[in-house]
């Protein structure tokens, strides 16, 4: 074995518990946490990625956060809500019940938020805006617009899923 696979094994010994908590918390999913280091370590002894020499530890926790950035973006809208919310029954519900449990969520949301955090959750979900998009547009920062969206998150896990808080 080389010294640089040894080096990324030892690596791997050292930092897969960490890395893979970040994963979870970032994807909400354990296999798909696995994946995300995984593919990371899998890109690092396949040589497409180079380690720097000096805080390999930051970069190892910067590039699994990428990673995992990556699959959130490349999920549906659909996926997204699923993930962040946890609506769904386990049974698939047919088209039209999950369009009412869209219109009830909608519903509640308007009555629920405040008016800045209605504007901002509807320029995220329904125009697809991205968080500087929503900041510029409404003259706020893009902190700003994540503390509106994780509070309508909270208001909506509260009232729909609440074994979920």
């Amino acid at each position: 074995m080389t010294a640089e696979k040894k080096e990324i094994e030892q690596l791997y010994i050292s930092h897969h518990q960490r890395l893979q908590a970040l994963a979870r918390l970032l994807l909400k999913d354990d296999d798909e946490a696995q994946d995300a280091v995984s593919d990371m370590f899998a890109r690092l002894a396949e040589g497409a990625v180079e380690l720097p020499a000096e805080h390999p530890e930051r970069y190892l926790t910067v590039t699994v956060r990428n990673l995992c950035f990556d699959r959130i973006r490349q999920m549906t809208m659909r996926e997204r809500i699923e993930r962040r919310v946890s609506l769904l029954e386990s049974e698939p519900a047919s088209w039209e019940a999950e369009q009412e449990r869209i219109r009830e969520m909608n519903s509640y949301a308007e009555k629920a938020f405040t008016k800045q955090t209605w504007k901002v959750f509807q320029l995220r979900f329904d125009e697809g805006l991205l968080y500087r998009e929503i900041a510029e547009r409404l003259g706020i920062s893009e902190i700003t617009v994540y503390k509106h969206l994780a509070e309508a998150l909270r208001v909506l896990r509260k009232k729909f899923n609440p074994s979920c808080i």
